[in-house]
């Protein structure tokens, strides 16, 4: 299927935000990467900050989406649900490196309304994470003391995935988030019954 002119120049500024950083991309630029004219960009997007906002808005939305679908599907222990909730946050980050990697670097040339439309998706993953260790902790499987902290560990070791990964390396993005699943259970301190 041929990807839509909006959604080429979605795709060309994702490109040009990971090669040249959010601050030296141009509107120009980026219709170049997508085959069209400057014009046309802007009759899709007021400005490169909009083109951002939705950039960053769609991937968390995503990582988001695969996380809640991950856990539908686990079990109800909490490690099963921590190992889903972690695995999927993981896979998607390999697999969506530029997003992702986009997402945590650009993120700080938002003004602060845009700022907000974009983190909450990832607050409201955020939140999820700490709940399923708060109920690891409150089950006795999970021992560890700074909850909050813990998940902002396996959140920031999962993002890091970005920064490494290769698709063409010796491990799969699957085998990758799965080791990152063992990963996140040993850091909450999980001990099976």
């Amino acid at each position: 299927m041929i990807p839509s002119v909006r959604q080429r120049i979605l795709d060309a500024a994702l490109e040009e935000f990971y090669t040249a950083g959010f601050h030296a991309a141009t509107m120009r630029t980026i219709a170049k990467r997508a085959g069209c004219s400057a014009a046309n960009v802007y009759n899709h997007f007021e400005n490169k900050d909009e083109l951002l906002v939705e950039i960053l808005r769609s991937a968390s939305d995503e990582q988001f989406t695969a996380t809640r679908t991950a856990l539908r599907k686990a079990g109800s222990a909490p490690a099963e649900q921590w190992t889903a909730a972690v695995v999927a946050h993981s896979l998607y980050t390999a697999r969506n490196q530029q997003a992702c990697l986009v997402a945590n670097t650009e993120l700080r040339y938002l003004e602060e309304v845009d700022r907000k439309r974009v983190v909450g998706s990832r607050d409201a993953q955020e939140h999820l994470f700490v709940t399923i260790a708060e109920a690891g902790v409150a089950a006795g499987d999970f021992d560890v003391p700074h909850v909050h902290q813990a998940v902002t560990a396996v959140l920031t070791m999962c993002a890091g995935i970005a920064l490494w990964y290769r698709p063409d390396g010796p491990l799969s993005a699957q085998a990758v988030a799965d080791s990152y699943g063992i990963y996140a259970l040993n850091l909450v301190g999980y001990r099976p019954a």
